[in-house]
């Protein structure tokens, strides 16, 4: 097991999970999400080949509407 940040929320989660397994793990259903590892921007098509590792800082982050 490691551990992750995952919106400031200390997260244990199966070794070697890439972002898309991540996600599932976490059971986040909502669509149209940004992730970013570290500060850096993930996008959808790396979510597969990114993998995460013990003590990364994820932000996943849901659009607002609004005007």
């Amino acid at each position: 097991m490691i551990k992750v940040s995952v919106n400031g929320e200390i997260k244990e989660l199966k070794e070697n999970l890439n972002i898309k397994e991540m996600i599932e793990a976490l059971d986040y259903k909502q669509k149209g999400f940004a992730v970013a590892v570290n500060t850096c921007f993930i996008s959808i098509k790396s979510y597969e080949t990114t993998i995460i590792k013990d003590g990364d800082t994820i932000d996943i982050l849901a659009p607002v509407q609004g005007g």
